[in-house]
């Protein structure tokens, strides 16, 4: 009697183990399933002036990109994973970036001017030179 109450037990505790091991597997394993998850982004690019056409819009460390079109408006010509990083940008206008995430499929992006340095010519007040031979 004592060896089937120990035998009882001994699979109670085996399968005891087996569901807490199933069940934690299943929990450890859900946010890796969250991060794989495939996004299409599509939206708008606006600025001070109104909707802003010919922005570059590119996958971080990729070569995957797009240009928005003359409303401003734009679709990523490929699926995208939770945590992919796309950077906009416009000549005039500073970077911006956005992080996906799985509520990223209409995103609405603000771009700020941005002063443009532009070189400037420094006189030095001495004569060119030519390099090249005199005629004679």
């Amino acid at each position: 009697m004592k060896t089937m109450h120990t035998k009882q037990s001994n699979i109670f505790g085996k399968s005891l183990f087996i569901l807490s091991f199933l069940f934690l597997t299943a929990i450890l394993c859900n946010p890796i399933q969250a991060q794989s998850k495939s996004v299409t982004v599509k939206g708008v690019i606006n600025s001070e002036i109104g909707a802003l056409d010919g922005v570059s819009i590119y996958l971080k460390n990729s070569k995957t990109g797009t240009v928005s079109k003359t409303d401003g408006s734009f679709t990523f010509p490929s699926q995208l994973k939770v945590g992919d990083v796309l950077i906009f940008s416009y000549l005039g206008y500073e970077k911006q970036s956005l992080t996906v995430k799985e509520t990223s499929t209409y995103v609405e992006i603000f771009m700020k001017e941005a002063p443009i340095d532009v070189l400037s010519a420094v006189n030095t007040n001495k004569r060119f030179k030519s390099k090249r031979p005199k005629k004679s």
